[in-house]
């Protein structure tokens, strides 16, 4: 038996007639009868949408979407930069029971293909910066709709939706769809049902912040991104104003929380480094941020210390969490970090969830021990689309296998040392060495690669590719980047390389990357 932190009793629910059990949905509905007349979402020069309007919109939404044919269970893409028809898409599925599935929109053309191929959409939503990808991507045998002009005319063609009660979808049926990126270099389709995304909405609201209604959530981070999908549920269900930011701009975001008074936010420590750098510059504060949550990796002592000083009145919170358990998982309180305590560790599981340390073997393991990091809890994903076997790999007996090294102290608070997948996160993406790996060593001047991340003051991590050239070849950095942009993401693109005769190996032949590591340091 496991022994796990965090208990079985869910937190607090704001609504109590309407818990995570109803559905993301029934939560929604709630809010809308109490904060109906409130600012949900604000998006660049579009007149500001009400609750009572976003139920309207995303009522008829859904109604037009049946009628061309969208069924439960049907898988419906968004390809878009960020804008309110995520928000609108999402609680358009929580009732037509469709499954969305947001893309990532700086992958390449063929990664975009393989999604398109596992997913199977019944149509997609793309912005016109996409069409171009789509078209290189072959997927054109897929209805693509405009995500802002056609999405408009749908939501105009079904007039009489708004009213009424809608019939809604099971809260245990699937509802979203994430990708992450794949260790051989296919990304998994991350199935996530209704319930889990309710649980998180519930829980998170009440232990991150706690949000209420009134407040007012900036999202920049990128909303295919699970994190923001978490702090569009936080708002939805407390009845928090969400604004919308198109991408994480420095200056964008600075101007964002002081003309709304933003008090809530999720930044990545690299944007919060950018973001503390043009407030020095400009010697300028933030004094409206009351929260801003922090996940990918921990931040510095310099760091933490220097957003304190241009955000004086913010509670800084660590988060942790991965797309395979929707999000956030567990929470370092400020007051520890606030008393330079902890600082490297990510904090104790949320109250609804479980958290353990495990050996190969599933074995629970001593504190102060490192091993495998495994989550049990109710925003635990159903599997991997069309993957029974990696599902099987990932989920035994309830406890999803994170991947990520790291151990527990004496009072249950998570540590992370490493990442046993070598997943590598740099500017809040996760990058997979192998995905990389396989891509550059199609190079004619190299003979062997290993990539593995660094640590770098502005990234957090940087993708570093370590190589042995071909015999007579030489490499240079700018030549190794040209090559693997052919067929990686930008995020992907090694920012670092460096020259060895021979990379380390053990006796079974697999690359040390730990002593890779220990020979080059960061930047």
């Amino acid at each position: 038996m496991i022994r796990a932190t965090g208990n079985s009793a869910s937190a607090d629910a704001a609504h109590p007639a309407s818990s995570a059990e109803n559905g993301f949905w029934a939560q929604f509905e709630y809010t809308v009868a109490a904060s109906g007349g409130s600012p949900a979402i604000v998006f660049e020069d579009r007149a500001d949408c009400s609750f009572d309007e976003l139920r309207t919109r995303a009522l008829a939404l859904a109604a037009a979407l049946r009628d061309r044919g969208v069924g439960s269970g049907d898988r419906v893409v968004v390809l878009a930069a960020n804008g309110p028809w995520f928000v609108e898409l999402m609680l358009a599925a929580a009732l037509a029971g469709f499954v969305l599935v947001p893309v990532n929109i700086r992958l390449t053309a063929t990664e975009i293909a393989y999604i398109f191929d596992n997913a199977d959409p019944k149509i997609a939503f793309v912005d016109r910066a996409r069409r171009q990808v789509l078209s290189e991507a072959g997927a054109a045998r897929v209805p693509l709709f405009d995500v802002a002009s056609d999405l408009e005319t749908l939501v105009r063609a079904a007039p009489d939706a708004g009213t009424g009660a809608p019939p809604l979808a099971d809260p245990d049926a699937p509802f979203l769809q994430l990708y992450t990126s794949g260790t051989t270099g296919h990304p998994k389709g991350a199935v996530i049902a209704q319930r889990s995304i309710a649980a998180i909405a519930e829980e998170g609201a009440a232990h991150l912040g706690p949000v209420q209604a009134g407040d007012v959530m900036l999202i920049c981070l990128p909303m295919f991104h699970i994190a923001a999908i978490d702090l569009i549920a936080f708002a939805l269900v407390r009845g928090a104003t969400t604004i919308v930011l198109p991408e994480m701009v420095p200056a964008q975001v600075v101007a964002a929380v002081k003309q709304r008074q933003v008090n809530r936010t999720l930044l990545v420590p690299a944007v919060i480094r950018m973001t503390v750098e043009h407030l020095e510059a400009a010697e300028d504060t933030l004094p409206s941020l009351e929260t801003l949550i922090f996940g990918a990796s921990p931040m510095p002592e310099e760091l933490i210390g220097r957003a304190r000083r241009v955000m004086p009145a913010a509670d800084l919170i660590h988060v942790y969490g991965l797309t395979e358990t929707s999000g956030m998982v567990t929470r370092l309180p400020p007051e520890q970090i606030a008393q330079g305590q902890r600082l490297l560790s990510c904090g104790k599981a949320l109250p609804s969830g479980e958290i353990a340390v495990v050996d190969d073997a599933g074995r629970p393991l001593p504190a102060g021990t490192v091993g495998e990091v495994v989550y049990r809890g109710p925003q635990t994903m159903q599997g991997y689309w069309r993957n029974p076997e990696a599902t099987a790999e990932a989920v035994r007996d309830g406890w999803f296998r994170t991947g990520d090294a790291g151990f527990l102290d004496g009072e249950d608070y998570l540590f992370l040392s490493d990442r046993i997948k070598d997943m590598i996160k740099s500017g809040g993406e996760n990058v997979y060495p192998a995905e990389v790996e396989n891509a550059i060593l199609k190079h004619p001047a190299i003979a062997d690669a290993a990539v593995i991340g660094l640590p770098d003051e502005r990234w957090g991590e940087a993708v570093s590719a370590v190589v042995v050239a071909a015999a007579g070849h030489d490499l240079a950095l700018e030549d190794l980047q040209a090559f693997a942009r052919k067929e990686l993401a930008g995020f992907k693109i090694p920012r670092r390389l460096e020259l060895v005769d021979e990379l380390p190996r053990n006796g079974a032949g697999k690359i040390q990357k730990h002593v890779l590591r220990a020979m080059f340091p960061g930047q």
